[in-house]
């Protein structure tokens, strides 16, 4: 294991440990230069280690000021154009681990007037946070061709499948590929039905379901995505 999961690692026992202030450092560090040590780490930099430090937020308010101190030094530097692509990542990702998605919208507006090629570079990441933030008619902006994004979201779900079915698996056995499909499909029909645009949302409902060729799985898609159905996961046997 590298130096820095190591350090990772040890922010989370100290923190279960109640050692609130050792894990701080640790996590505080990890942010800071784990990338310098392995820059494979991005993903979890901005993931895992962000979401520990919202939790030790929760407990311990230094933890909470310094996270909040490392935001706002990235949105300053962003609103005075000094900022870069790294930076908005690393702000969305803040807000997304402590669950301010209405944060990150008010950014990308201002940065749409002070950095409109920085903002424009970033569309795709700060879109979920907008839905999240219930900004129908700035998420409808912002989207791409509805469509095409439900297409590329059904082939992700068609790789797994394909995936699943070279190791002789179950269309069943991923449920996880499922759940997220049908979340990414209801994030873009929210958006429609928010804006009252309801053919639009049979329209692209329909499309996404057809958009599954495998059987088994368009027939889960299509009770998932109908109109008042609980999440396929969550319906048990018929009583």
């Amino acid at each position: 294991m590298s130096e820095p999961m190591e350090r990772l690692v040890t922010a989370r026992e100290l923190a279960d440990q109640g050692q609130y202030d050792a894990a701080l450092q640790e996590l505080a560090w990890f942010h800071e230069h784990a990338l310098e040590q392995d820059p494979s780490l991005a993903g979890v930099r901005r993931s895992y280690a962000l979401a520990d430090w919202a939790v030790l937020a929760e407990a311990h308010p230094p933890a909470a000021a310094a996270l909040e101190a490392v935001r706002e030094r990235n949105v300053a530097a962003l609103l005075a154009g000094q900022g870069n692509r790294d930076g908005l990542l690393d702000v969305i990702s803040i807000d997304h681990a402590l669950d301010q998605p209405a944060r990150t919208r008010d950014l990308f507006l201002q940065l749409e007037s002070v950095a409109p090629a920085l903002a424009a570079s970033c569309v795709r990441v700060v879109l979920p946070q907008v839905i999240a933030a219930g900004d129908a008619e700035l998420a409808e902006r912002l989207m791409p061709n509805p469509d095409e994004t439900i297409r590329q979201h059904a082939e992700y779900l068609m790789d797994a499948f394909r995936e699943r079915r070279k190791r002789f698996a179950s269309a069943s056995s991923i449920p996880a590929e499922i759940h997220n499909y049908v979340q990414d499909v209801n994030a873009v029909l929210g958006v429609f039905a928010a804006r009252g645009r309801q053919a639009e949302v049979r329209r692209l409902r329909e499309l996404a379901v057809n958009a599954i060729p495998a059987t088994t799985l368009r027939r889960e898609v299509r009770a998932s995505l109908a109109p008042g159905a609980r999440p396929w996961f969550e319906r048990g046997t018929p009583r």
